[in-house]
């Protein structure tokens, strides 16, 4: 009587190595795939926390010019203002620099920083050095403010005030 498999044999040497082949195959498309799910997580995660930097720096901003009393000298990079009986001024001194409030560091490396300035009703107007004299709501301030983020990505966050 016969057994079956008997007469079974192995794998032969070229099946074993094409099967190494494809599985090395498929593990090098897989880590591939891994590696970039993982640059795409820090890529969102340090621009997330560039944005929110840039928007808490918007808001404060934001709210220093809502209450603007007077403006004293005014650039496109650079602003002193009078709010609540005290002179404040704003600056920001050239590419990948800070923007600073009086002593106090709002963000660092900030590619580009800009304020305008919009009477109401008319054209825009830039600032100047001279002082600007302010009625209640009748001019606007935009604020620019574009930063590099991870991999040289440029956010650019825009807010206007109405002062």
């Amino acid at each position: 009587m016969k057994r079956p498999f008997q007469n079974r044999g192995g794998f032969t040497f070229i099946e074993v190595i094409m099967v190494i082949v494809i599985v090395s195959i498929i593990s090098v498309l897989a880590g591939m795939g891994l590696v970039q799910i993982t640059n795409a997580y820090v890529f969102v995660k340090k621009n997330a926390a560039a944005a929110e930097q840039a928007q808490i720096t918007l808001t404060r901003l934001t709210k220093e010019f809502s209450a603007i009393q007077s403006i004293s000298a005014a650039t496109a990079t650079s602003i002193t203002y009078t709010r609540s009986g005290a002179s404040h001024t704003v600056t920001w001194s050239g590419a990948d620099q800070l923007i600073m409030l009086d002593e106090d560091i709002l963000i660092d490396k900030v590619n580009s920083f800009n304020l305008s300035c919009y009477n109401i009703n008319t054209s825009v107007t830039t600032f100047s050095l001279s002082p600007v004299a302010l009625n209640p709501r009748t001019a606007v301030i935009q604020i620019t403010v574009t930063i590099n983020v991870y991999a040289d990505t440029p956010l650019t966050f825009i807010d206007r005030v109405v002062i």
